[in-house]
């Protein structure tokens, strides 16, 4: 890859997804039969798995982009079974997925969308924990990596990748996800530390300044970006002392939510490897969300820099330059 600074490392989990469509609305069925404890009953028209995993699903966001990219990860045998074929055939690098051969689950992700895109989704970590992960400083021609990601997983498991990220001096990118409820004050407090730029959806961010105990202003001089997804609301992204809004892609269709969030990430991702300001980062995230909100389940859209390009001029009407 040269000597320049000029791939991405993503960190995170490899998963089998498995996806159920509820042909109705989470809130009506609420509404309906006042949930007690949790306890709901829904009747499913289809369920199905994928390949999964959302720093995987960064990973092919930024390969299809054509942004050299190199996942880190940890797997089970059933990896084995088709994912490692699937990214072999279209080219991911896989020569640091380890593959924990006394564990047949890899990491499984079990999601339940309704009919305007709600989720109910529950996360089995799988071999996500095993002691056989490797770390970013272990990776050949590693002094080339321009930023580093961390994809949702454990609190020990980022941590221990960001402290070693931070010892290479390789920019951190966090982005905690729904796990954030889970982790203490102190490893919110250190991975914010270490971080330059923080990824999060609206929901998240709410958790994270209540277990952070950070105020708004105490988390923004820590970092250069926070970045706050809000589904069909945009995006708001906080730089500098000012808060850059940008609107999401309109006129779409709601085929499938899963993923969606991983798809902008990788597409600001792009952004920021290709010098473009804030702005244009963060509509070319809602892009490639929008591209892959249009298609059922992860890492099936098609998008190259000239589908980019047009999708961007026409949802914003500027060129994308």
């Amino acid at each position: 890859m040269g000597t320049k600074k000029s791939w991405v490392l993503v960190c995170g989990s490899i998963a089998i997804d498995f996806l159920g469509d509820y042909d109705g609305s989470f809130e009506k069925y609420e509404e309906k039969y006042k949930i007690q404890g949790l306890n709901i009953s829904l009747q499913l028209t289809e369920i199905r798995s994928s390949f999964g995993g959302c720093g995987l699903n960064i990973a092919y966001g930024l390969h299809r982009l054509s942004v050299p990219v190199i996942p880190l990860s940890v797997a089970g045998t059933d990896y084995l079974d088709r994912y490692q074929e699937h990214l072999t055939k279209i080219g991911i690098e896989t020569d640091y997925i380890a593959v924990d051969q006394s564990l047949r689950s890899s990491a499984t992700a079990l999601v339940i969308s309704d009919k305007h895109g709600n989720q109910i989704t529950g996360f089995y970590a799988g071999a996500a924990s095993s002691p056989i992960r490797r770390l970013p400083s272990e990776i050949r021609n590693i002094e080339s990596c321009r930023i580093g990601i961390l994809a949702p997983e454990g609190a020990s498991i980022m941590l221990r990748q960001a402290r070693n990220l931070a010892e290479l001096d390789i920019p951190i990118v966090f982005d905690p996800g729904q796990g954030i409820a889970d982790f203490s004050e102190a490893e919110i407090n250190e991975l914010v530390h270490l971080s330059k730029i923080v990824m999060i959806n609206s929901h998240e961010y709410q958790i994270l300044l209540e277990n952070s105990q950070l105020s708004e202003e105490q988390l923004l001089d820590m970092l250069e970006q926070l970045v706050v997804t809000r589904g069909a609301k945009g995006v708001d992204v906080y730089e500098s002392g000012r808060c850059i809004h940008v609107p999401a892609v309109e006129g779409i269709a709601n085929i499938d939510p899963t993923g969606c969030g991983d798809a902008f990430r990788a597409g600001y991702i792009y952004g920021l490897m290709g010098n473009y300001s804030t702005k244009i980062c963060a509509r070319i995230g809602c892009v490639i969300a929008s591209i892959n909100l249009e298609n059922r389940d992860t890492q099936t859209y098609e998008c190259d820099e000239g589908i980019l390009r047009s999708r961007y001029q026409s949802a914003y009407g500027d060129a994308l330059n």
